[in-house]
């Protein structure tokens, strides 16, 4: 995986990739943002569902990630 970070604005989460590995699992630390953890339960990358519901500025941002 290359990019560091995916936003899917379809479904309005960002991936942010920390460590290559498959999901083996994974924890939900606060309302809509979770952590995915592999087979060691080492933390593989962090989810953040309905990312839009931060400021404009910080939402301005995660599009530009697109690019």
């Amino acid at each position: 995986m290359d990019k560091k970070y995916y936003y899917d604005e379809k479904s309005d989460s960002l991936f942010i990739h920390l460590k290559d590995g498959e999901e083996e699992s994974f924890e939900e630390i606060a309302p809509g943002i979770n952590i995915e953890l592999d087979e060691n339960n080492e933390i593989i990358g962090i989810e953040i569902l309905h990312a839009s519901r931060f400021t404009m500025a910080e939402k301005r941002a995660i599009s530009a990630m697109k690019h």
